[in-house]
């Protein structure tokens, strides 16, 4: 079963116990009501004798004409119409005294003889309460009440509740109908708003299966409605969009690294070859040699940040909270031990969730790439305030047509050409600080050099 079925059968379901539940207690009110008025009916019929004595019930059973005296309880008998009780006895009931020994005496022309058990014996005999029953004489639903009215006499009222149950008949069979027509509606309802609910569920999957078939990520689903389908419908479109960028990105930085790496694969394979053949020999060997030396260490290099570039928030490091300004130190620390550059540090303690190793490796890179644009004998300004951290050289500055690339991968404007450098360095700084939810900035100081760095949020706490 799909899901539409299973969401429309729940929506039967539901609207059919509803039904049922209505239509119960419909019922159960009406057949109460109509129970009711027959009770009080009978109640009402009761009283009209009142309380006899044992004297006037003799009287009543001994006359001629007044009664016919029977010894058993079934079975229709006819009796005289002549009786004190009169009022008791109308077409729309029926009445007849009872003795504790079980004698029925007829009251009126009536050719029913209602039944008599245990219980009405035991009220004739000794008192008490009301007794209502049902009844059933020849085939004729009949409700009875017996109630005390005399030393051994009690008092049976019935009346036909035929018309009653026709009626009850009659509403059970409209409510049954009225129940099963709205389960019917319900059901073609809960079917169309099923189809028109799960619409987007069908798109997307549609969408997904296309992708899957195609590795074609520009598949995009029509969004038009805000409620959590919408959301859905949205947040798979965000998803293809994200693994498209992802996929143009990644295919970019392999056709990027290829290049990059082509030309120093290109000269040291030249050198070993030239050095296989012996075609060089005393100082020109030694030069070559520290050559492939050198662009071994630029290779290994290009390859770990390649590695670093790819890994980045990727890899297991989990942000905790952490003094940035204890990773800058760690930073300058290293630098000073490499290269021996003075700097100047302006530090201020800011405390932000953050990965220690990827930061400690985005500040090491803007240290390096101030170091290598710097003038010599120039320091390096190192500065935290707040949210933010900058490095400042004082070389050259950035070319105002290079400012907006400094961040991409293995950019390299024509004065960067001639230096050493795999043009990944500030894409990872780029890229840490996009993964902690932080900006870079690039730009040239009024007094002369570059200033890049970051932004980052500051931990609440």
């Amino acid at each position: 079963m799909n899901l539409r079925a299973r969401l429309a059968a729940f929506i039967v379901v539901a609207v059919g116990m509803a039904v049922t539940v209505v239509a119960l207690f419909s019922y159960g009110f009406a057949s109460d009501e109509a129970r009711g008025e027959v009770d009080d009916f009978l109640r009402e019929r009761g009283p009209t004798v009142g309380l006899i004595s044992a004297l006037e019930f003799d009287e009543f059973r001994n006359r001629p004409g007044r009664g016919q005296v029977l010894g058993g309880n079934q079975g229709p008998v006819s009796g005289s119409s002549l009786t004190p009780f009169g009022e008791v006895i109308r077409e729309d009931a029926i009445a007849q005294f009872v003795e504790s020994s079980g004698t029925i005496v007829t009251i009126g022309l009536s050719a029913v003889v209602l039944p008599v058990d245990e219980r009405d014996l035991v009220i004739a005999a000794e008192g008490g309460v009301d007794y209502l029953r049902d009844a059933d004489v020849a085939g004729v639903h009949y409700r009875m009440l017996t109630r005390p009215v005399g030393p051994g006499v009690a008092i049976q009222v019935g009346r036909d509740v035929t018309a009653t149950d026709e009626i009850l008949s009659g509403l059970r069979l409209r409510l049954s109908l009225l129940g099963i027509g709205g389960v019917a509606i319900a059901a073609m309802i809960a079917w169309l708003i099923a189809g028109r609910s799960l619409r987007p569920v069908g798109l997307l999957t549609d969408a997904a299966e296309h992708v899957a078939e195609t590795h074609e990520l520009g598949a995009r689903i029509e969004v038009d409605r805000g409620d959590e389908l919408g959301r859905l419908g949205d947040a798979f479109n965000g998803m293809l969009a994200a693994l498209e960028e992802a996929r143009t990105s990644q295919q970019r930085l392999v056709t990027d690294a290829s290049h990059e790496l082509r030309t120093p694969l290109t000269s040291v394979r030249t050198n070993i070859e030239l050095l296989a053949l012996g075609a060089v020999e005393g100082d020109e060997r030694e030069e070559l040699l520290a050559d492939l030396t050198s662009e071994v260490g630029e290779l290994s290099h290009l390859v770990s940040e390649l590695v670093d570039l790819a890994t980045i928030g990727r890899d297991e490091e989990t942000q905790v909270e952490l003094d940035l300004s204890a990773v800058v130190e760690q930073a300058i620390e290293r630098l000073k031990r490499r290269s021996g550059l003075e700097v100047a540090v302006d530090l201020e303690r800011t405390i932000i969730n953050g990965a220690p190793d990827r930061l400690l490796r985005s500040v090491s890179n803007l240290l390096e790439n101030a170091s290598k644009w710097g003038s010599e004998g120039e320091q390096i300004e190192i500065r935290l305030r707040g949210h933010e951290f900058s490095v400042r050289d004082h070389g050259p500055g950035i070319p105002e047509a290079d400012i907006d690339h400094v961040f991409e991968r293995f950019y390299r404007s024509p004065q960067a050409r001639s230096r050493p450098g795999s043009g990944l360095g500030l894409s990872i700084v780029a890229a840490v600080t996009k993964d902690h939810g932080g900006e870079v900035f690039a730009r040239n100081a009024d007094e002369g050099g570059a200033i890049v760095g970051f932004t980052l949020p500051i931990s609440e706490e």
